[in-house]
């Protein structure tokens, strides 16, 4: 009678863990969002809207105009601590390795740490769209190390008074090393100049609007789908990154961040330089929080 009592509680105890176990399970999954996961998602953000910044800027200031070379119209964003040389350069294709201070030290650009390099590589030609093989060598965002290969396709939209360069920034299998583990990204940032182009020499009228869909895979193996629609795309102002304490954030714009069937969005406001948005969690209440690096 004992030994049936004995199995019978062991069975119980078994079932209880078992139930417990998928229950813990199945909370985990279906964890909310929470601003912990914004913040460890917008730091590869960041490192990626600089990265895409640089290789349009420079671009640019390499290759200037649409039907051919005018490195005197264009203004360079790159700090004086960065350089930049075309070594590996040939007559149809053209690389450029845009380096970032030195090996103790690093160089601030838009209120960021950068240390390493970039490099970019096209084949030479005046035809659109411009396709740019983007890599990295010993690159750090902020003592966050970026590694992989993404693609930059550059196009030109209207005519005239309304030309205006179009880039979609492809990132497959890159990754960003933090201290708290690896970040893993994929898909498409596309990115619009909407303001400013005619303007060159001055960037301080630069508008840009970032869209589109990406997913972000965390350290413990977390998928996070980011979500940025054409209608409400993020909004930057190059001005806001030229202040004496620059706030190179979005300036407005919704950005959507979902896992499993729970999600965040993130509203970045109506135009203000500043370090502000606005969080709500499964649709609830708005509460503002604030953007670093």
């Amino acid at each position: 009678m004992k030994k049936k009592i004995l199995l019978f509680g062991m069975t119980l105890s078994i079932l209880a863990f078992t139930s417990c176990s998928q229950d813990s399970n199945s909370t985990t999954a279906e964890a909310k969002v929470t601003s912990n996961d914004v913040t460890a998602t917008q730091k590869m953000d960041n490192a990626i809207d600089d990265v895409s910044l640089i290789t349009d800027n420079q671009y640019e200031v390499s290759e200037g105009s649409t039907t051919g070379k005018s490195t005197e119209n264009y203004h360079s964003l790159l700090p004086s601590c960065a350089s930049v040389s075309d070594l590996g350069s040939t007559s149809s294709v053209r690389v450029l390795t845009i380096t970032f201070g030195t090996e103790t030290s690093a160089c601030i650009f838009r209120g960021h740490s950068l240390k390493g390099q970039i490099i970019l590589t096209r084949t030479v030609g005046t035809t659109f769209p411009k396709i740019i093989t983007v890599t990295y060598h010993n690159f750090y965002v902020n003592e966050n190390k970026l590694e992989g290969t993404s693609t930059w396709k550059r196009e030109m939209l209207g005519t005239g008074d309304n030309l205006h360069p179009k880039t979609t920034f492809t990132m497959t299998g890159m990754t960003l090393t933090t201290t708290a583990g690896v970040y893993t990204r994929n898909g498409d940032r596309i990115r619009e100049m909407t303001a400013g182009f005619l303007t060159r020499l001055s960037p301080t009228d630069d508008l840009y609007s970032t869209y589109g869909t990406f997913t972000t895979t965390h350290p413990n193996g977390t998928i996070f789908t980011s979500l940025i629609e054409s209608t409400t795309p993020l909004v930057h102002k190059t001005a806001c990154s030229l202040i004496q304490i620059p706030m190179p954030f979005p300036v407005s714009g919704i950005l959507k961040l979902s896992k499993n069937s729970h999600y965040a969005t993130i509203d970045y406001g109506t135009g203000d330089c500043d370090n502000l948005a606005m969080l709500s969690i499964d649709g609830g209440t708005a509460t503002q929080i604030t953007l670093g690096n």
